[in-house]
């Protein structure tokens, strides 16, 4: 049989995993729109902001809302879109660059680990899980986030084998915390924690060691530096927003109807079911590094590491108040590690041959349930449609003669500001008639009048209306219209 060369081997390796992840980033993107859905809005809203508006350190969403997560998601979907202007395509790299990122970490970390077959495995479990498929193209920090963990926590493994060097690790927990918050490089750092387990096995185990000084100082340099400028900026409110609002009352409930606890088995539950199939090889894993740990004193560690990091982020998740299942994607990286390790040895028990032929039929099934999922199953959803057509109206509005810079808004979509290159949050009904009252021509741009009775209702004056969307059917309610308070039609 022809032996294939090690550099060879991890160049097509390599290549495979990266036109897998730009396969299913296509069929996501060729996918009807969703930025309306999954609270992606908010996020559209923030890059916006920050781009057109140059409010870099803090941004508000359409609502006029205060972000609730630290801003550099934002960011660098806020640089692509510099580039390549706000669309859907710039605004889904991050993500979809981060789980091409975490596969090929995952593929590299386990190749060293655990072989050449149990790396690419993982790999292809870390792009072709569910959920992965889900957050490729999601305009959310969740890949993102998942990618500096994922850095950072095998960052931190290194420097456990190396006895020093951790300045990367504090690097990536900087940029885990300026995405979404400190309880990234908790996640990260979880992992550290077998130290104690492995002790037990093999008392000479060396602790994490070397100078955390240098890597501290820069964590705190980072972090605390945005922050005390954003505080600068915008006050005690962003305090309010960062901490009350989101991180203790995410952990907490303050200030939600949750209490803590009460998703006490869903993070299981969910680990189990969105990461389908490789989770049930996860799963295995997980039980063969505690009843069948490896007797090679360098996988046995990394293996345990590996357990704690997922097990102490299930820990988390199921004691805090809040919980939703994309919360868990910073714990498949390590889940697919194990995944590919076991995965290889069924490979190995039954053949390669076969199991390769098994995978490749098991990849392209994946492959179309995404599609089915993301095309024709998306437009049966009443909010997917509601999506689209968001995006319709914005497309034609910006193709009329209206003026966008004259544009306001009272309760429109997104992705109607998104087309028409000008963002302003939304304003209220008092500021509207303010505005109508002046001697300048405005446009007021709304979708549901009937919520506004000062401005549409029966003894309000009567607006001239230059715009609506859809125009095909009148008796249909629309999605946009548009009233000005001069007597042009457009």
């Amino acid at each position: 049989m022809l032996k294939i060369p090690v550099e060879r081997q991890v160049r097509l390796s390599v290549l495979l995993l990266t036109a897998l992840a730009v396969a299913l980033y296509a069929i996501r993107l060729t996918g009807p729109t969703d930025l309306e859905a999954d609270a992606q809005q908010r996020v559209v809203a923030y890059v916006m902001d920050a781009l057109w508006r140059g409010n870099w350190l803090a941004q508000t969403e359409v609502r006029g809302w205060l972000m609730s997560k630290p801003p550099l998601h934002t960011w660098v979907a806020a640089a692509f879109g510099a580039v390549g202007g706000i669309n859907r395509l710039t605004l889904t790299l991050p993500s979809a660059l981060a789980v091409l990122g975490m596969a090929l970490l995952v593929y590299h970390t386990g190749r060293r680990q655990f072989g050449d077959l149990a790396g690419f495995c993982a790999g292809l479990a870390c792009i072709l899980a569910p959920m992965m498929a889900r957050h490729i193209a999601l305009v959310r920090t969740d890949a993102l986030f998942a990618f500096a963990i994922t850095f950072a926590a095998l960052a931190a493994y290194r420097a456990w084998e190396r006895g020093g060097g951790w300045l990367p690790f504090w690097l990536a927990g900087a940029a885990a915390t300026l995405i979404k918050g400190p309880i990234g490089p908790i996640l990260a750092a979880a992992g550290l924690l077998a130290f104690f387990w492995e002790r037990r096995t093999a008392s000479a185990t060396p602790p994490p060691q070397g100078k955390q000084w240098p890597g501290i100082l820069l964590f705190l340099a980072l972090t605390l530096g945005w922050l005390a400028l954003a505080v600068q900026a915008f006050g005690y409110p962003l305090i309010d927003k960062l901490f009350f609002d989101e991180l203790f009352g995410q952990v907490t409930g303050m200030r939600k109807d949750i209490t803590p606890g009460e998703n006490l088995y869903k993070p299981f539950f969910f680990f189990a079911l969105r990461f389908l199939p490789f989770s049930l090889f996860a799963l295995y894993g997980l039980w063969r590094t505690v009843r069948h740990p490896a007797g090679d004193a360098a996988e046995r560690r990394f293996e345990r590491f590996l357990f704690v990091w997922i097990a102490v982020g299930l820990l988390l998740f199921s004691l805090g108040a809040h919980f939703r299942a994309d919360l868990l994607v910073p714990l498949w990286p390590a889940a697919a590690l194990l995944a590919g390790r076991e995965m290889a040895r069924l490979a190995n028990w039954r053949g390669r041959r076969t199991f390769v032929a098994v995978m490749a039929v098991v990849a392209i099934a994946l492959l179309g349930l995404v599609y089915w999922g993301y095309h024709p199953k998306a437009m049966k959803s009443k909010e997917i449609r509601y999506c689209v057509e968001a995006d319709r109206a914005g497309r034609e509005l910006a193709s009329s003669d209206i003026d966008p810079q004259r544009v306001w808004h009272l309760d429109t979509p997104v992705a109607v500001q998104m087309h028409l290159g000008v963002y302003r949050p939304w304003i209220k009904e008092e500021e509207a008639l303010r505005l109508f009252a002046g001697t300048e021509p405005v446009f007021l741009a709304v979708s549901s009048p009937e919520g506004y009775p000062a401005l549409f209702g029966a003894a309000a004056s009567p607006l001239q209306e230059i715009f609506r969307w859809p125009t095909a059917d009148l008796s249909q309610k629309p999605l946009l219209r548009v009233f000005s308070n001069e007597n042009q039609q457009y």
